[in-house]
Order: C-alpha cells, then sequence, then structure tokens
C-alpha cells in the first residue's frame, strides 16, 4: 500500500484508505467485543438505536430543545455504486485479509444506512492532536473514554456497532462542530491485526486527506470531496452542527421496522419526556405520534407507557416525599420516612395514585470523599389485569437488566437517576451494551468506596419502597379479612411433612369478617362472611394461589408448571359471582351480592397451597 507522506499547510490531496504498519514486537489484537452488540438479549439494531441516542443525547446543543434523531436508507446502483467500489480497491485486500464479506460489493445494489442527529454539538475537540475531547474519542480511541457525569458511555466501546453493522466493518463520519460552518469528513476501518503481501498492519484504517507533523490522520475538508460524498451517501446535513454516520453494505436483519421497534422499547423514556425524537424514513417518533408509533410496530412488549408518560411529567415538579437519610450503607425502610409521610404515601398508593419519592445516596469517591446523589423512585399500584412493570434509568439510557430486582411485584415501578454524581457512579457500573449495572465492574471498585453494597442499595432500593408502601394494602378495607394460609394440614395424603415454624397469627382489625377461605382437599372455597352485607355490589375480590415453598416467597417463586388456572385440571365453580383468570395463578371474581360462594378444586393434595385474597375498592 502506498503510504501517505506528511503534508501540511492547506494543500487538499485525494482521499485515501491507510491502515498504519505493526511492529513486529506488538501484541496481535482481535476485536472479540463484537457480541456484546449482537447477542440473545440485545440485537443489533436494539444497539445501534441505543449507541446513537446516548451519544446525541450526551452533546445537545440547546438543552431546552429535543435532539433529533434521524435513521435513513440509501440504495446505490450504477453509477453511484461504480464510483463508490473505485473508492474502496485500496481497501479490499485488508478486508480480505480479515475474511470480511467483499461479496457485498458485487451485488447489483449496495444499502447505506444514514444516521445522522440534529441539536447536538458535533465531534468537537483537537483533529490534529491528542486530547480528551469528542473527535478523539470517537475516531481516536477504542475500549476506553473520558466520559463521566451524566454522559452516557464509559467503555469506548460502543461505536464499535457502527462497523459491526457493516458486511465490510466500514463507517464514515461527518461533522459540523458548533460555532463553525465547515464539515469534516472521515472513514475508519475496523479489523484485526492482519497481514497483506507480507507486511503486518494494525486493526484500525482510515480513509483520510492528509497527515499531521505528529502523523495523525487528518478529515477531509475540501468542499467538493465532501459534497460528492454527502450526495453520494444521501446525507442530508449541510452546515447543522452534529454527526451523520453512513454504514456502507448494512447488515441484513436492520431495517427501517426494527430501527422503529428499537426505538420504542429502548428510548420510550426520554421520548415521552420530550427530549428526544427519532425519526425512522417517513416516521417520526416524539412525545405527540409515540404512542400511536407504538401501537402499530407489532411487537409484544409489557410498557405501560401511560405510566412512563406521566413520570416523564411529574418528575420535573420535584417530589412529593423525601426520604430523612440517605441509601448507601443501609437499605430503604420505613424509618426513613416521617409518620405522616409514610402513612400517606401507603393511602396514596392504596387510592392508585403515583407515588413519587426523592431519596439521598450517600457515595465515596476515592480520592476526593463522601459525596451526596440522589435518585427518583415512582411507585404505583398494579391495575387489575395489569403485568408487573420496571424502569430503571440513568439519565436518558434505560437499563432492561436491572428489571429483575422488581420482578413479580404487583406494581408499576420506575427509578431514575440524573444527577451528574448519582449518574457517575451508576455509569461507571454499567456493562459495555448499557443494559445492566455490575457490582464488579472494573471503573466501580477503581473510583468509588464502597461500590458494591451501595450499587446492592441502590438497584434494590424500587423494590425497597414497594414493602414500605404496599404494607398498608392488607389494611386496605377494614370489614374485609384477608386470608393468607396454608390449606394443607388437612389433607389425607398421609404423609410425613417436614416441621414448619407457623407465622403469626393475623391481627384482624375488625371483629366481623367479610371473606372466609375455608380448607377443602385438593383446594378451597371461598365465602362471604357477616361484614359483606355492607359491601356496595358489585364488588371485586382478586385471589392469588401458588404452592408453599419454605424459605422463599411462594408467590415469587410460582410457576405455570405447578398449576394454570385457565386450563381444564382446575375446576372453578361460583355462585353470585363471576371469575376470570388474567394469570395462571390469578382468579379475579366479581360478586354479585353478600351470597357469593367460589369453589376450587384440582390442586395436588401432597402440597401446601397458599391463598391470598384481596377484596378490592
Amino acid at each position: 500500500m502506498r503510504k501517505r507522506d506528511v503534508i501540511t499547510g492547506g494543500v487538499d490531496v485525494m482521499p485515501i484508505w491507510e491502515f498504519n504498519e505493526a511492529d513486529p514486537s506488538d501484541v496481535d489484537v482481535e476485536l472479540t467485543q463484537r457480541d456484546q452488540f449482537n447477542n440473545d438479549e440485545v440485537g443489533l439494531a436494539d444497539a445501534l438505536v441505543r449507541e446513537a441516542a446516548q451519544n446525541s443525547s450526551d452533546a445537545p446543543a440547546k438543552e431546552e430543545m429535543a435532539v433529533r434523531l434521524s435513521f435513513s436508507f440509501r440504495t446505490l446502483s450504477g453509477k453511484d455504486l461504480e464510483n463508490f467500489r473505485k473508492q474502496l480497491v485500496p481497501l479490499i485486500p485488508h478486508l480480505e485479509a480479515c475474511q470480511a464479506n467483499t461479496d457485498a460489493l458485487t451485488d447489483e445494489t449496495v444499502r447505506f444506512l444514514v444516521i445522522e442527529d440534529f441539536n447536538t454539538r458535533g465531534l468537537t475537540g483537537a483533529v490534529d492532536a491528542l486530547d480528551d475531547d469528542n473527535f478523539r474519542n470517537f475516531w481516536r480511541r477504542h475500549g476506553k473514554s473520558s466520559k463521566g457525569g451524566r454522559t452516557g458511555g464509559r467503555w469506548g466501546l460502543g461505536k464499535l456497532v457502527y462497523s459491526s453493522s457493516s458486511e465490510l466493518r466500514v463507517f464514515y463520519g461527518l461533522t459540523v462542530r458548533g460555532g463553525e460552518m465547515s464539515p469534516l469528513l472521515m472513514g475508519q476501518a475496523v479489523l484485526n491485526h492482519h497481514e497483506v503481501n507480507g507486511t503486518r498492519y494494525q486493526a484500525h484504517g482510515f480513509w483520510f486527506s492528509k497527515r499531521a507533523t505528529n502523523r495523525l490522520q487528518l478529515p477531509i475538508s475540501d468542499p467538493a470531496e465532501i459534497e460528492t460524498f454527502r450526495q453520494l451517501a444521501g446525507l442530508k446535513r449541510t452546515t447543522e452542527s452534529g454527526l451523520s454516520i453512513a454504514v456502507p453494505c448494512v447488515m441484513d436483519g436492520i431495517s427501517e421496522e426494527t430501527l422503529i421497534s428499537a426505538a420504542v422499547t429502548n428510548y420510550y423514556f426520554p421520548i415521552l419526556s420530550g427530549k428526544l425524537e427519532i425519526e425512522v424514513g417517513d416516521t417520526l417518533i416524539d412525545r405527540q405520534s409515540f404512542r400511536e408509533v407504538a401501537a402499530g410496530i407489532g411487537r409484544n412488549t409489557d410498557i405501560p407507557f401511560g405510566f412512563v408518560g406521566e413520570i416523564s411529567e411529574k418528575k420535573s415538579s420535584g417530589a412529593t416525599y423525601v426520604a430523612q437519610k440517605p441509601i448507601g450503607k443501609e437499605k430503604l425502610g420505613e424509618d426513613f420516612f416521617s409518620e405522616n409521610d409514610l402513612q400517606a404515601m401507603k393511602e396514596a398508593f392504596i387510592r392508585g395514585e403515583l407515588v413519587h419519592a426523592s431519596v439521598p445516596v450517600l457515595l465515596s469517591r476515592k480520592k476526593a470523599g463522601q459525596e451526596a446523589g440522589n435518585i427518583d423512585l415512582f411507585l404505583r399500584s398494579l391495575p387489575e389485569g395489569g403485568k408487573s412493570f420496571a424502569l430503571y434509568a440513568r439519565g436518558p439510557i434505560i437499563l432492561p437488566g436491572e428489571r429483575k430486582y422488581f420482578q413479580n411485584a404487583p406494581a408499576f415501578g420506575a427509578l431514575v437517576a440524573e444527577g451528574d454524581t448519582i449518574a457517575g457512579f451508576l455509569g461507571d457500573a454499567e456493562n459495555p451494551a448499557h443494559t445492566a449495572w455490575n457490582g464488579s465492574a472494573e471503573k466501580l471498585s477503581r473510583n468509588w468506596s464502597n461500590g458494591p453494597a451501595t450499587l446492592r442499595s441502590i438497584r434494590y432500593a424500587l423494590r425497597d419502597l414497594y414493602s414500605v408502601v404496599a404494607d398498608q394494602v392488607d389494611t386496605e378495607d377494614k370489614n374485609a379479612l384477608i386470608d393468607f394460609f396454608s390449606l394443607a394440614e388437612k389433607t389425607s395424603s398421609g404423609k410425613k411433612r417436614n416441621k414448619r415454624v407457623k407465622p403469626d397469627p393475623v391481627v384482624v382489625p375488625a371483629p366481623r369478617t367479610a371473606i372466609s377461605i375455608r380448607p377443602r382437599e385438593g383446594g378451597f372455597d371461598l365465602v362471604s362472611g357477616p361484614a359483606a352485607a355492607d359491601w356496595r355490589f358489585p364488588r371485586t375480590i382478586r385471589i392469588r394461589l401458588a404452592y408453599d415453598m419454605i424459605g422463599a416467597d411462594p408467590f415469587k417463586r410460582f410457576s405455570p408448571h405447578d398449576f394454570d388456572l385457565g386450563k381444564r385440571d382446575i375446576k372453578v365453580v361460583c355462585q353470585e359471582a363471576e371469575v376470570e383468570t388474567p394469570e395462571p395463578n390469578v382468579l379475579r371474581v366479581e360478586v354479585r351480592s353478600p351470597d357469593f360462594r367460589i369453589e376450587a378444586r384440582g390442586f395436588d393434595p401432597n402440597r401446601d397451597l397458599v391463598v391470598d385474597a384481596r377484596a378490592l375498592s
């Protein structure tokens, strides 16, 4: 390969693809991190949207305006395709040496994916020196980032998704920096250490114009060359600040449909908050159009967008309840709130209102001492027929891997961390794909004292708040007894049972009861009590069922393999009532008079059955 000499001054030269030669003493590098952005948990389209939206959200030009992110496709054919192939001629031997799919260039057409952001600052920083700004971070760093605080990336690996989306492992970037009018253009091939004609080369190659005196590759600034490429790739950007990415020979599976689906499921929170707009082809996904677009994606999601939208509207007005001391060394509990706030939260939760609590977090940065962070927690009781849902967000980034820490709680919940200090802490704990936090993360242990324990108190804070406010639900109806017990004591199996410690007896807040549960072999009867005469009908009763487990919550461990109320094995007979089965272990019973009765049979008589019956307001 012909080497580009150092050229100084304003001389314009023809852009060229070039790799630096590898020193014989260099360790061979093979990029094994691509699977972090295309696996069973995160698809390539999802990773593309997450990376592009994250970087764009990190650099808004005007905080009061939404960042706009555009995805579009352009198909090259004829003369345009011929010109593109000519540009790649010096690169082909390197692609073939690394077994990239160059067959894609022999097709009659080639697809380009174009990703452009607007109301952003572009790749700021020096182009001819190694500083800690965005130009260097994007083009000249791999596996290392100078980002911190609320900014999204930490690993310096996210941009690998662009080359991973190309059959050729190639992408281009055109940027206009804030305060400047002239675009800068460069291309990059991300391969492995490789050999061509007996010469060893480094993994990263560049398409550039000339080299600085320190041999750094300089971006193309010639207006004619930039306009030629802009027309070729179909870029919209002219003089607006921001970054445009062009990915040639884009992978199969990346389409308008998969990108729209990824935008809806990965960035619903900042979109509904009015901080981000995503355009895919002719489809605009913003605060106003979101629900209509979400309804038409054909991808099954259990996301309660109404709840998320309300959080987006309420969080800017400040929390209704504030914890009186920080979590970090201890977990959230009732003693964190005043008695008045505690009672008010419980009552609001029972009424189905949104509970918004602000909780301080005690953080200890190494070499800097203790700092105060803050998280916002949101809770709403689960509507009838709804499914448990949790949102964990660090700024605009949603972490789906954290939902398991709220799993099976019968409520909608959200944990939002937006301040610089707390976002910096949680960012250091994130995995490269930004889908979950890791208590063993290297940056967490390097930068923070007591990191794992503090992270544990944060990720469980939402569940802990639920435990605090949901405690009042059992006494929400002073005329209804909530029966919660084992029904296996009177079975005739004859099998010897492990001795269990019986729970303390339920404290009944009123002498009369409206619900009574009677154990029967292989089932139970639920019948009205004297206090049911005081009810207004119709009235709904929600009944949860599970086989008991020693040392574990039976409802958390329930499996449809235990039983399914919707199948014929379980017989349910009603008197003065109608029953539905919204979940395999849940009965929703609407009773019509004080003479209601529900009989259920078909359960395993050799196992303890736990029944949780709640009269809903």
